[in-house]
């Protein structure tokens, strides 16, 4: 009983991390109105270098698709109790995002390269995520 109420909470946190980094990003496209390059610029320019958002628009809408596509596998397999599947999905997001976090120098952060690593790992995932659930049947050894 322990395990299936373990199982429980990490589906929920992994699906609520998921969820609200979505609408964060969902909420900076908005408001940005799909330029989110210049938003971000204007919003820190005092604390920002002046190519720090640089080419941002051309990453940050398949980025936010590729993210809607990994938010509803994630759903999906919350909803069928596939913790497998999650995990599996969330192979390539963790390791772009250590990519991300050690290759850069954080005094002066190339966010496109950020954005983009994190496309490439969340293209990753989805794909690893969904082609697992579909060759892998729960109950059947592989």
């Amino acid at each position: 009983m322990p395990s299936a109420r373990m199982g429980f909470a990490y589906r929920f946190a992994t699906l609520g991390c998921l969820v609200l980094f979505w609408f964060g990003l969902s909420g900076l496209l908005v408001v940005a109105r799909g330029d989110p390059e210049a938003f971000l610029r204007t919003t820190f320019a005092r604390s920002s270098r002046a190519d720090t958002f640089e080419h941002l628009n051309g990453v940050s809408v398949p980025f936010w698709l590729v993210h809607s596509s990994l938010v509803l596998i994630a759903i999906a397999a919350a909803r069928y109790r596939r913790s497998d599947v999650l995990t599996v999905s969330l192979i390539g997001p963790v390791i772009a995002l250590a990519i991300s976090l050690l290759g850069q120098a954080w005094s002066d952060p190339d966010w496109y390269v950020v954005a983009a690593v994190c496309t490439i790992g969340w293209v990753v995932g989805t794909v690893a995520g969904g082609l697992y659930w579909g060759l892998k049947r729960r109950g059947t050894s592989a």
